[in-house]
């Protein structure tokens, strides 16, 4: 399974991606997998980033690499490291569980510092055990200012190890919809912060 990446580095304004629809290609994406396919009418994007890569077989920082990116988001590591509160129900003592199907929870942030932005979902897919790839997906539930699905995830393949960020959506609220762009450049602002969060941390 080799991923198909989009930009090497993070993108402030990225280009819509050229292949808006994941799933006509022989081999997708664990994490188009995980989102499923694009309902009509909804944003498809994608977008990669490198985070080790072994240029000789006897070198494992790949494996160590890929090994502690799984680690990281097992640990919600993408949302805590982009400034995120993550809050789950039921959770006993205030721990925080790794992801796993059916779990629900609220993603909180604060936009531009200021403005609270709540974000309700629910875990759709949880994928920690393969060799080769690691991650989750989350769809938003009632709330949340989108609709949609995003998928967090990390492969390895021929020694390159990379962290993808794929998702479909629409405005789900007044604000969202009456934003337009400005709802487009905070979702790119917190994409970027994912694939940092995870491209800084794992070497």
């Amino acid at each position: 399974m080799t991923p198909r990446s989009g930009d090497a580095t993070p993108d402030p304004d990225p280009r819509p991606d050229p292949h808006p629809h994941p799933h006509p290609h022989p081999h997708p994406h664990p994490g188009d997998v995980a989102i499923g396919p694009v309902p009509d009418g909804y944003r498809y994007f994608r977008r990669s980033i490198p985070i080790a890569h072994a240029f000789h077989p006897d070198d494992s920082t790949a494996d160590r690499a890929f090994e502690r990116a799984r680690a990281m988001l097992r640990a919600w590591g993408p949302q805590i490291g982009a400034g995120m509160r993550v809050e789950v129900r039921d959770t006993p003592d205030g721990l925080l569980p790794a992801p796993e199907v059916g779990l629900e929870g609220r993603l909180t942030a604060r936009v531009a510092g200021v403005v609270p932005l709540r974000a309700p979902f629910r875990i759709v897919a949880a994928d920690f055990d393969s060799a080769d790839w690691a991650g989750f997906a989350y769809e938003a539930l009632p709330g949340h200012p989108e609709r949609g699905r995003e998928a967090f995830y990390v492969t390895r393949a021929e020694g390159l190890v990379e962290f993808t960020v794929m998702a479909f959506s629409q405005p789900a609220v007044w604000y969202s919809r009456l934003g337009g762009p400005v709802t487009r450049i905070i979702q790119n602002r917190y994409t970027n912060k994912y694939l940092l969060a995870m491209a800084i941390r794992p070497r």
